[in-house]
C-alpha cells in the first residue's frame, strides 16, 4: 500500500531531550529517559502511524567526545544515521549560542545534503517567549533549515506544529512498518532497557 512516509533522525547533544521527544511523538515509551549522559547507547526506532502517513524516528545517542570504544561506537551511530534519512531533526538547548556538538552535527547535515529542522527544546524553562529570538538568531544562518520549531517534549507544547512540518517532508512510499508496530525493538529488549533506566535512576 502506498502512503506518505518519512524517516527522521533525531540528533543532538547528550540530555537534549531526544528520547523524551521520540516517546512523546510516538505516544509510547520507545526509549528510556534519564538525566545521566549517554543513556541511549544504540539507535532506537520509534514509529508513529496516522491514517495516511507513517513517520519513523531514529533516536540516536548524544553526540559527545568519545573516551572509549563504546563512545566511538555511539558517535559513529550518530554520524551514520544523519546520512540515511529523509530529514534530520536537530534538538538544541534553549540558550542563545551554538555549542561544539551542535556545530559538528550541522556540518554533518550539510555534508550529506539532507533537509533539516531545528527543534528548540525545553521552552517550558524559558521565562518569556521573547527569549526564543536570540536562540533562533544564533542558528539562523548556519543551515538552510526547513523549519524552526520551539517545543517542550516534556509538556507537549509545540508538538502539533512539529508534526505539521514533518508531514511536509514525507513522500509517497510503501508502508515501512506494519500497522500497530511502534518500534523495531523486540519486547524483551524494551523490557531490558526499562530495567536499565530504573538502575540509572537509583544511582542518584
Amino acid at each position: 500500500m502506498i502512503i506518505k512516509a518519512g524517516m527522521f533522525s533525531v540528533v543532538g547533544r547528550p540530555n537534549a531531550g531526544k528520547s523524551t521527544l521520540v516517546n512523546a511523538l510516538c505516544g509510547a515509551k520507545i526509549a528510556i529517559v534519564s538525566d545521566k549522559p549517554q543513556t541511549t547507547r544504540t539507535r532506537i526506532t520509534g514509529v508513529l502511524n496516522e491514517d495516511d502517513c507513517q513517520m519513523v524516528f531514529l533516536d540516536t545517542p548524544g553526540l559527545h567526545k568519545p573516551h572509549n570504544r563504546l563512545g566511538d561506537y555511539m558517535v559513529k551511530i550518530v554520524r551514520d544515521t544523519v546520512a540515511e534519512v529523509d530529514a534530520a531533526l536537530l534538538l538544541a538547548e534553549p540558550v542563545p549560542r551554538v555549542g561544539i556538538p551542535e556545530q559538528a552535527l550541522i556540518e554533518r547535515i550539510k555534508e550529506n545534503g539532507v533537509p533539516a529542522i531545528l527543534i528548540i527544546n525545553k521552552i517550558d524553562t524559558l521565562e518569556r517567549r521573547d527569549d526564543l529570538l536570540p536562540i533562533i538568531a544564533a542558528y539562523a544562518d548556519l543551515c538552510p533549515w526547513e523549519a524552526v520549531v520551539p517545543v517542550s517534549a516534556k509538556t507537549g507544547e509545540g508538538l502539533p506544529e512539529l508534526l505539521t512540518e514533518l508531514k511536509k517532508l514525507c513522500i509517497d512510499s510503501p508502508q515501512l512498518f506494519p500497522d500497530g508496530m511502534i518500534s523495531d525493538q523486540p519486547e524483551r529488549a524494551r523490557v531490558a532497557e526499562i530495567i536499565r533506566e530504573k538502575i540509572l535512576d537509583n544511582r542518584g
